[in-house]
C-alpha cells in the first residue's frame, strides 16, 4: 500500500498515470516495461522500500521523457527524441557502463530521483558511482524547472 501510495505521488507530479510494480529476478535494479505498461524491480529491493522509491522515481521519469518527447517541441524533445532512438541498454553497454550512464536520458532520470525523492519524501539519495552526484548537482543547476 505504501509503494502504491508513492507511485501515485510521484506519477501527479509528473503527469502521467501510475504503473503496476513487479517485483523479479533480475540483473538491474529496475527496469520499464513500454508496451506491458509496468515497472519491474529487482526482487532483492522487494523489502527495500528506499530501494523501492528510487526505482519508482526512476522509471516513471522514463515514462515522462517518452510523453514529452511526442507532446512537446523544442531542444530538449528532439536531443531525447534523437537519444531514444539510439538508446545504449544492456544489449550494447560498454564494459564499464559509461556509455549509458553519460546518456541525457539516464542523466535526467537520475537527477529526478534525486531531487524528488529529497525535496518531497526527505529520502536522501548518494549515486554509487563516484563523481556522478557532483554531475547530477550541476545538471540540476542548468535544468532547474526539472519537476
Amino acid at each position: 500500500m505504501r509503494l502504491k501510495q508513492l507511485c501515485k505521488r510521484i506519477a501527479d507530479r509528473l503527469g502521467i498515470e501510475p504503473l503496476e510494480i513487479k517485483f523479479e529476478e533480475m540483473i538491474d535494479d529496475s527496469r520499464l516495461y513500454i508496451k506491458e505498461e509496468y515497472v519491474a524491480i529487482n526482487k532483492k529491493f522487494e523489502n527495500d522500500y528506499v530501494e523501492c522509491a528510487k526505482a519508482i522515481a526512476h522509471e516513471y521519469r522514463h515514462v515522462f521523457q517518452l510523453f514529452f518527447v511526442h507532446m512537446f517541441p523544442g531542444e530538449r524533445a528532439e536531443r531525447w527524441k534523437k537519444e531514444l532512438n539510439q538508446a545504449i541498454n544492456s544489449l550494447n553497454i560498454n564494459e564499464t557502463g559509461s556509455n549509458y550512464i553519460s546518456q541525457e536520458l539516464e542523466l535526467d532520470a537520475f537527477a529526478f530521483t534525486k531531487l524528488y525523492l529529497e525535496r518531497y519524501e526527505a529520502i536522501p539519495v548518494r549515486s554509487k558511482i563516484e563523481g556522478f552526484d557532483e554531475i547530477i548537482e550541476k545538471y540540476l543547476i542548468i535544468n532547474k524547472n526539472i519537476l
